[in-house]
């Protein structure tokens, strides 16, 4: 049984009609006009099930009333509207506007009315069960979502911790870098999920190592034309791994070009100026940067000016013009954001709950179980 509004300017009717439907179970409330009827139901907090409406009105008519109250009532409430023979010309507009029924009030049928009330409350329920059952899909969907989210994250940042070899208070390179990435790539105009596939390739640009021999990732001196060979395949090993793995396909364009050069002398492509995809020039000036205000083995770390005055000396040549005059916009920002770098990183692999980093043999075990070896 439902609460239903019926607004009807002729009271007699109005008061026949509420009558009957109350002996069917319903509880009725009337209004004389459609303006009485808008007031009764932004007042009213629990919402009618039924609203039964006549087109003839003083003050405000069937069409107007259902025009104003439309956006204000569940979108499952059906209006069911009282209609003489001449007034059929209104029927589509009612329809427009929502009425799920026409009730003619000549003759006036009081056993149809009640049938075709009842029949109009068990749609309704039906599609409060379908809307009911679909937010429940929804929130299903959204905690596999979250679960998948929480693999895929946990996967990347395997990943990118067999390239760094680190356990997780030292890889901040990595979170610097996907993170001034994303803020130079949305600075020059990208989409949101192309920001997503330059932040995969920062992570992962180089997962490609994984197929170079220890000994020369390790060799301590300088390594010689053919190590140097091999050296120089880890994109190329790179973008051919992650591109057999679906969802982290999108980094093969960071993966397999930020080697490249302005002026062409990169590898593995030798691509020059814009031939470069524009993902792999940001990341180019980013990693740069990144290795002169970072402390490494050989070196000490240098102020942010000194990284900017080397950007600026090879632009044109090692980087793109454009790209270095965007990262200098952005210099406060980038600044900031290699500040807390290693904290971010940390509350990154508590929130996905992955524990324990694994190290670089439990990796290559992920990817040939993933992949295969290739």
């Amino acid at each position: 049984m439902g609460r239903i509004l019926i607004v009807e300017d002729e009271e007699t009717l109005r008061d026949v009609l509420a009558r009957h439907l109350t002996t069917q179970g319903h509880t009725c409330e009337q209004a004389g006009n459609g303006e009485e009827g808008v007031r009764k139901i932004l007042a009213d907090k629990d919402g009618y099930d039924l609203i039964i409406s006549d087109i003839h009105m003083p003050k405000m008519d069937g069409l107007a009333f259902l025009r104003r109250v439309r956006p204000y009532v569940e979108s499952v409430t059906p209006f069911m509207i009282l209609t003489a023979y001449d007034e059929w010309k209104y029927a589509m507009e009612a329809i427009r506007l929502g009425a799920c029924n026409f009730l003619q009030k000549n003759p006036f049928d009081l056993v149809e009315i009640a049938d075709a009330v009842n029949r109009a409350l068990e749609l309704r329920q039906v599609y409060k069960l379908r809307i009911n059952y679909k937010a429940q899909l929804e929130q299903r969907l959204a905690e596999k979502e979250d679960e998948l989210r929480r693999t895929y994250d946990g996967t990347v940042i395997g990943f990118a911790s067999m390239i760094e070899g680190k356990d997780a208070s030292t890889m901040g390179h990595l979170w610097r870098v996907r993170d001034i990435c994303t803020l130079l790539a949305r600075e020059m105009g990208f989409s949101e999920r192309e920001l997503r596939d330059v932040q995969l390739g920062a992570m992962l640009h180089d997962v490609g190592k994984y197929r170079v021999p220890d000994a020369i990732l390790t060799k301590p001196g300088p390594l010689d034309e053919d190590e140097w060979k091999v050296m120089r395949m880890h994109p190329e090993f790179g973008a051919d791994f992650v591109a057999r793995i679906p969802f982290l396909a999108a980094a093969s364009t960071v993966i397999r070009h930020h080697h490249e050069r302005w002026d062409g002398g990169g590898y593995p492509d030798g691509l020059e100026g814009e031939d470069i995809p524009l993902a792999a020039r940001i990341f180019a000036c980013v990693d740069a940067y990144d290795a002169i205000i970072s402390e490494r083995c050989y070196k000490g770390a240098q102020p942010s000016s000194v990284a900017i005055a080397e950007l600026r000396r090879c632009a044109g040549t090692q980087f793109d013009p454009g790209v270095v005059e965007a990262f200098e916009r952005c210099l406060p920002r980038i600044e900031a954001l290699t500040k807390d770098a290693a904290e971010r990183y940390k509350a990154e692999i508590e929130a996905i709950g992955l524990g324990q980093l694994p190290d670089r043999a439990g990796v290559q075990k992920m990817v040939k179980a993933r992949v295969g070896t290739g």
